[in-house]
């Protein structure tokens, strides 16, 4: 009787821990479910980072933080200019519209040459023959073929671009009517030479940033625990295009003015900040 008390006692202990164990392995999926699908998760001192596919950062952990982005701006004189220009020939025989683009390009060449432009610098961005068509009654019928070639090249006096277009699109040694202007993009050829300016005036502007959102809230700012940041931008401007229209039309003109004006450079960095 004494031994079958023993065994009576002896068994609501082992399922008692066999049932604190099935709680223990519950409480573990249940957590591991509530992980995002994709989610990875690091640890950093007290900080636990959980990376969302989509690349957004959630921060957690037993100390709150203040995340801020801070920028610096700068105005600088343009140094270069990019020219695309189309040269563009018409015929009802495709050799002869070859022909006379390649004669308008030698010509657009020796202009480059002449104005001491950098050889390698002129590159050919693309060259198209296309059939041209007529449509009537649901009939299509060839007119024509239409040849183009397309050029792009640097230019670093700024002064004399306009003069440039003229020598280009006016006068007896010009690519004349054959000529199209696409684009004229004004930019700064090194933009990284304000980079350290820029990054620590942006960076001085977050901290400034998470400092007066410290003191609005009456908490201390602590130490950064990220900083990215984004390169330069907005050192390319176009010309305007009612600006290129004018230029489209130089040779109706005794002269062509074009002047780049200043440029805007924009260094940008987000920070994230403890609390004390």
């Amino acid at each position: 009787m004494k031994l079958l008390s023993k065994y009576i006692v002896t068994v609501p202990i082992i399922l008692f821990l066999i049932s604190c164990g099935a709680d223990e392995i519950s409480n573990s999926q249940e957590n591991q479910n509530n992980t995002p699908v994709n989610a990875k998760v690091y640890q950093d001192s007290d900080i636990t980072k959980s990376m969302s596919p989509q690349n957004s950062t959630i921060i957690s952990s037993a100390q709150n933080g203040i995340t801020v982005s801070g920028s610096s701006s700068v105005m600088v004189e343009a140094d270069l200019v990019e020219i695309n220009l189309g040269i563009e020939a018409t015929n009802l025989s495709v050799s002869k519209a070859v022909e006379e683009v390649s004669g308008a390009n030698q010509i657009l060449l020796n202009v480059l040459d002449k104005n001491k432009i950098i050889e390698k610098e002129i590159v050919t961005t693309r060259y198209t023959i296309s059939p041209q068509y007529q449509y009537s009654q649901g009939k299509s019928k060839l007119t024509s073929y239409k040849v183009t070639h397309n050029t792009k090249f640097k230019y670093r006096d700024l002064e004399n671009v306009g003069s440039l277009i003229d020598q280009l699109s006016t006068g007896p040694n010009s690519v004349g009517n054959n000529l199209r202007i696409n684009s004229i993009n004004f930019s700064i050829e090194n933009p990284t030479k304000y980079e350290n300016e820029l990054r620590k005036n942006a960076v001085n502007n977050a901290i400034q940033k998470a400092q007066r959102l410290a003191d609005y809230a009456g908490v201390s700012l602590g130490s950064p625990f990220y900083i990215s940041e984004h390169s330069p931008t907005n050192f390319t401007q176009p010309l305007p295009e009612s600006d290129m229209m004018m230029t489209k039309m130089a040779y109706a003109a005794p002269s062509t003015e074009i002047n780049s004006g200043q440029l805007t450079i924009t260094f940008n960095v987000n920070m994230g900040f403890s609390i004390k």
